[in-house]
Formats: structure tokens, C-alpha cells, sequence
């Protein structure tokens, strides 16, 4: 079985959601495409697609979660051999699935060990850097660095936009 994400759905930004932006909020406003400037600030653009990748395997996740879901209520999945599940198209589904989910964690994985070495020279890199850092720092796991990044994200766009 997949090691799913390590947050619950409902728990992935409860904390956070009191005093600062919500997941939706921040890869919402960095993950858009930037029309202008796109080779001005490679941080940004860097962070961009991070999070653009990010939201795709969050997606992938929650699909193959569906199917797995699906199959150990309906099939028992669970006692089947390879060879029975492999009877089933969801498997097929899965499989593939689970190939592009670790595809994209393998680029976000990349990405997010350059950053450090990387300089923003724009307002949209820094908040870039700053959105994976929300991401990444989960509040189950440190809940006061989470609200501090998520503090400094919301002061920085209060005072210089983006």
C-alpha cells in the first residue's frame, strides 16, 4: 500500500487557517502562470512549477485513494492475490497512478533542495519560497514554525503585494 500524504484532509492547514492563509490561498496566488517577467526571477518560476506539481499529486493522491477505497469495500482487496487484483482495470489505474505520484515527488523533491542556493530578485520568488515552506512545514509536525511562515507570507503581501 502507498504511504499517503502525511496530514489528513481535514487537518492539513486547520491551524493555520485561524490566523493565516489557507493551502487553497497560497497555491492559489503563486501557483498562476506568469505572463510577465517569467525569466526575470527563475526562484519564482522555480517555485511555480513546485507548486503546480505539488497540486497535481495532491490530486493524483486523493484519485488513487478513491479507487483503493472502492476496491477493498467492494472486492476485498486486501485478500486478493497479484493476480486476481490484476484482473481489475483500477489496478491498471493505479499502477499508472502511482507511477506518475512518484514522478512528481521526485521533481518536487529536486526543486525544493535547490531552493536554499537560490536568490529571488522579485516579490513573487520570495512569496514563492515562502509558499513551499507553508507546504512543507507541516502543522501537525512543528505548529509554530508553520504559523510563523504563514505570518510572514501574509505580512510580506500586506505590505508589498503579490
Amino acid at each position: 500500500m502507498r504511504k499517503m500524504s502525511r496530514r489528513s484532509d481535514g487537518a492539513a492547514n486547520e491551524g493555520a487557517r485561524k490566523q493565516g492563509p489557507t493551502r487553497r490561498l497560497v497555491l492559489g496566488a503563486t501557483a498562476a502562470p506568469l505572463f510577465v517577467n517569467l525569466g526575470a526571477d527563475q526562484v519564482a518560476h522555480a517555485c511555480e512549477a513546485w507548486l503546480a506539481d505539488y497540486s497535481e499529486r495532491e490530486r493524483l493522491i486523493r484519485r488513487w485513494q478513491q479507487l483503493e477505497t472502492r476496491l477493498f469495500r467492494l472486492h476485498n482487496w486486501p485478500k486478493l492475490s497479484g493476480e486476481e487484483r490484476n484482473q481489475f482495470a483500477e489496478k491498471q489505474e493505479m499502477d499508472n497512478l502511482d507511477q506518475s505520484i512518484d514522478i512528481l515527488g521526485d521533481r518536487n523533491r529536486a526543486v525544493l533542495a535547490s531552493l536554499p542556493g537560490m536568490f529571488a530578485t522579485s516579490s513573487r520568488g520570495i512569496c514563492g519560497k515562502l509558499a513551499v515552506a507553508l507546504i512543507e512545514v507541516c502543522p501537525d509536525e512543528n505548529e509554530e514554525a508553520h504559523l510563523l511562515i504563514a505570518s510572514i507570507l501574509r505580512d510580506y503581501r500586506a505590505l508589498h503585494g503579490s
